[in-house]
């Protein structure tokens, strides 16, 4: 069978009637609907009348989907002819089957080493990074290193419940965490922490006298201080005294020594997931102020292709389509949806909502005081006229060119 043939057998079906599917429809209601409709009005039972057009609804639905499966058969054979009639270039052909082992070009091995590397220091381990630098040409800089221990240091100590370095590195960094378009709570959280961990009553709102009070503008400090007056745990101690007693007491003294286990752990994982969030908080502040990437390289991809499955997809999709899209280091975008968590969704397009221009890297954007991002070009051309401060396009409030940060997407 050639192309002719095929189409020829195409056409066949559209004359037909037995492959039609507008035939049944309009047997079922120029005929049964109207016939059904007569003998209701005509007084018979419209129960027996209903179950008959039913069955003569579901006859309809085979003589459709029979004809149907001739047409889908008959568009098969056409598409085959076509394939066979116009053969795909054999050089594409070859080019999608080579898969050559990944990062076996120089370029791409040197930036495999380099990611490896990065992740290791910035995990401290050290033994690692030093035979990386003995088995590549990369070396991880002393600069690096000094920051990396700094910062594996007072990660450890908030692990470990001390929070002292952690205090004296933000205060060192004191105007860097403050400044605008989005000061930073690392501080507060952790004079928080501390403040909570205080058993004195007084002692605790002596160090938040001392501490805290800077914070008042933006965080609960006041409602902090005061609800250490209370004590909770005291409150369920001596109202579960006595509870239930039969004479002895002994179930009261039993539920309450239960209560209280539960409030000592339910204390615990409160004090560990604090603990967990600190050292985000903290991990997230120091990458921002030496200007690191927020995480790991290694580990996102990591997590995103083992635990997250992007990997299984791509590869399914180019064992089903690589033929037709040719090869998948190649593709420029993934013809697919890959379902991916919040935390995950990186937007590496910014349109600047002034020029309707799309930022490069000559033209970056550009987050004002407020928030609100435009494109640098957008910004000088604001900034014209001798004006040392620019007002937002979307709000009254200005920001001066020094104070106007970078963004990267």
């Amino acid at each position: 069978m050639d192309i002719s043939q095929a189409l020829s057998a195409l056409e066949a079906l559209s004359s037909s009637t037995s492959t039609s599917s507008s035939g049944p429809l309009n047997a079922l209601i120029d005929i049964h609907f109207n016939n059904a409709k007569s003998r209701i009005l005509a007084g018979e039972d419209p129960k027996v009348v209903i179950t008959e057009l039913q069955k003569n609804v579901k006859t309809c639905k085979k003589d459709v989907e029979k004809g149907l499966k001739a047409w889908y058969g008959a568009l098969g054979n056409v598409g085959k002819e076509v394939d066979r009639a116009f053969p795909p270039n054999l050089g594409a052909i070859s080019e999608a089957l080579s898969d050559p082992p990944l990062f076996s070009s120089p370029e791409a091995s040197q930036a495999l080493d380099g990611v490896i590397l990065e992740s290791l220091g910035r995990r401290g381990i050290w033994e690692a990074v030093e035979a990386m630098e003995e088995e590549t040409s990369q070396s991880y800089s002393r600069s690096k290193r000094d920051l990396s221990s700094e910062l594996q240091y007072i990660i450890e100590s908030i692990k470990s419940s001390n929070l002292q370095p952690a205090l004296q590195w933000c205060e060192t960094n004191s105007r860097f965490l403050s400044s605008p378009p989005h000061p930073s709570s690392l501080p507060y959280h952790l004079h928080e922490t501390v403040f909570k961990s205080i058993n004195n009553q007084q002692d605790a709102i002596k160090y938040a006298r001392s501490n805290m009070m800077g914070y008042v503008p933006s965080q609960p400090v006041l409602k902090l201080i005061t609800s250490c007056l209370y004590d909770s745990s005291n409150s369920i101690s001596s109202s579960t005294n006595g509870f239930g007693m039969n004479g002895s007491g002994m179930k009261g003294k039993l539920m309450n020594g239960k209560i209280i286990e539960d409030l000592n752990e339910a204390k615990e994982r409160e004090k560990l997931e604090k603990l967990n969030e600190l050292q985000k908080m903290f991990q997230s502040e120091f990458c921002r102020l030496h200007q690191w990437s927020k995480e790991d390289s290694l580990e996102v991809t990591v997590e995103l292709g083992s635990r997250g499955g992007t990997l299984d997809k791509i590869e399914k999709a180019r064992r089903v389509m690589g033929e037709h899209l040719g090869n998948v280091r190649k593709w420029e975008e993934l013809p697919m949806e890959v379902p991916l968590p919040p935390s995950r969704r990186y937007h590496s397009v910014f349109v600047c909502p002034v020029s309707k221009e799309q930022a490069t890297e000559s033209n970056p954007p550009k987050m004002l005081t407020c928030g609100h991002v435009i494109a640098e070009e957008s910004f000088n051309r604001l900034l014209k006229g001798g004006r040392r401060s620019v007002k937002c396009p979307y709000c009254p409030m200005e920001t001066s060119q020094s104070v106007a940060q970078r963004l990267y997407f």
